[in-house]
């Protein structure tokens, strides 16, 4: 099996995606990234499925298309997930990293036809008290024309610090699969640098909306499994995601020795998951 890669923008719902597909037996597993991520972190577990329709996905912005100018509202990312799935073929199982956690959750209380089942891989997980202040995206275009104007390669040298700091790969070994995935060039252009910017502005809000969403939609009991890193930071606490297992009546599974990025540390642990969903 092989990667069909659509480099053309793809409608998803409302906004336009970048999609990579590897065919194989349903179901599908759609790779949902965290915050300023890109697709091309899946690879590991991608080949650790060889016989499993695999999809992931570039929100706007991120792996050449152009960022919409604007934060990213958790409706829009529950919208996207909808589109794709009704496009790949329901039920699909969600596999959702980090911050797209909330896009998952979402998704699934909203629509819970088209789910069979859930991966949470390090979710992030928030209990806000009141509803966050109003944040605008000026920080985000101010970044983008900044690498217009040559900077761009702070975005590539914070990208690779960031990733460093996040797996427990050494920095030969992460050095080696930057270049050879295109995560350099991803982050080279000034649409993924505000996207990834405003993708983290939109955080708190995003977080605030999911509450939203739990008061009108009850959870319909799809089958989860959370898989928390046994070294990650504060954002992941393991005792927050324990209460956002039980809310979900999740398997909660330590995945010992691996940080944030549990796709590079250990994407076996994933693709284990995801078979037994299936």
């Amino acid at each position: 099996m092989t990667d069909e890669i659509v480099e053309t923008p793809t409608s998803a719902g409302p906004r336009q995606v970048r999609l990579r597909i590897r065919h194989g037996r349903g179901p599908a597993a759609l790779l949902m990234s965290g915050a300023a991520q890109s697709s091309e972190l899946w690879r590991p577990v991608v080949e650790d499925l060889p016989d499993r329709l695999v999809v992931s996905y570039d929100r706007p912005g991120m792996g050449g298309t152009r960022w919409p100018g604007r934060l990213p509202s958790l409706a829009e990312e529950a919208q996207t997930a909808t589109a794709l799935a009704r496009r790949i073929g329901p039920p699909v199982i969600l596999v959702a990293h980090s911050m797209a956690a909330f896009h998952a959750e979402a998704m699934i209380r909203e629509h819970p036809d088209l789910v069979a089942g859930l991966v949470l891989v390090d979710p992030s997980v928030e209990w806000h008290a009141r509803r966050p202040g109003p944040q605008g995206s000026r920080l985000a275009h101010t970044v983008r024309l900044a690498a217009r104007s040559g900077l761009s390669g702070l975005g590539e040298l914070t990208m690779a610090t960031g990733t460093l700091l996040q797996t427990s790969w050494s920095a030969g070994r992460l050095r080696g699969y930057l270049r050879t995935h295109r995560l350099r060039e991803v982050f080279a252009d000034p649409d993924s640098l505000a996207m990834s910017t405003a993708e983290l502005l939109a955080y708190p809000r995003q977080a605030w909306e999911l509450m939203e969403v739990r008061a009108h939609h009850p959870w319909p009991g799809t089958a989860t499994i959370l898989l928390s890193a046994e070294h990650s930071h504060a954002e992941q606490e393991v005792d927050r995601q324990d209460r956002l297992a039980r809310l979900l009546g999740a398997e909660l599974r330590v995945v010992h020795g691996s940080r944030h990025l549990i796709m590079l540390d250990e994407p076996g642990a994933i693709a284990g998951a995801i078979r037994e969903l299936s």
